[in-house]
This record gives C-alpha cells, sequence and structure tokens, in this order.
C-alpha cells in the first residue's frame, strides 16, 4: 500500500471513530472508504468513474459545509 493511501485510510479510520452516534457523518466517511478500497485495485475505466463519484461528493460535500478552509474562488 503506498504512503498517501496509507494516510488517507488512517485519516478516515480516525474521523470514523469520531462520526460515532453521527449517522449522516458515517455514512460519509463509509463513502469515503468504499471508494478508496475500489481504488486500490481499479483499472483506468474503473478510476474513471471513481474520480466522477469523488467530484459528485466534493459537490455535496461543499453544498452542505460550503468551501474547505482556505479555499478561494476566483
Amino acid at each position: 500500500m503506498k504512503a498517501g493511501l496509507e494516510e488517507a485510510l488512517a485519516y478516515l479510520l480516525d474521523l470514523r471513530l469520531r462520526c460515532r452516534g453521527n449517522p449522516d457523518g458515517t455514512a460519509i466517511v463509509d463513502r469515503c472508504l468504499a471508494l478508496l478500497a475500489q481504488a486500490e485495485t481499479a483499472d483506468a475505466a474503473e478510476l474513471q468513474q471513481l474520480e466522477a463519484e469523488i467530484e459528485a461528493l466534493r459537490v455535496e460535500l461543499a453544498d452542505r459545509f460550503g468551501p474547505p478552509p482556505g479555499f478561494a474562488r476566483h
């Protein structure tokens, strides 16, 4: 497993523990974990589909919580 992938997995697992008792938060983290697991063995076509799902998740989170800190729109 690559270092970046390991860091992402560790972060998401920690985040999942912190989201206990919050069904919406847990569902989002579980969705991210599923995408991460799929990406590890995905071929080029599957990666393209996963990128579309990640973009949809990004839009959903931005709509729900606003842009991430430090994000500047031009």
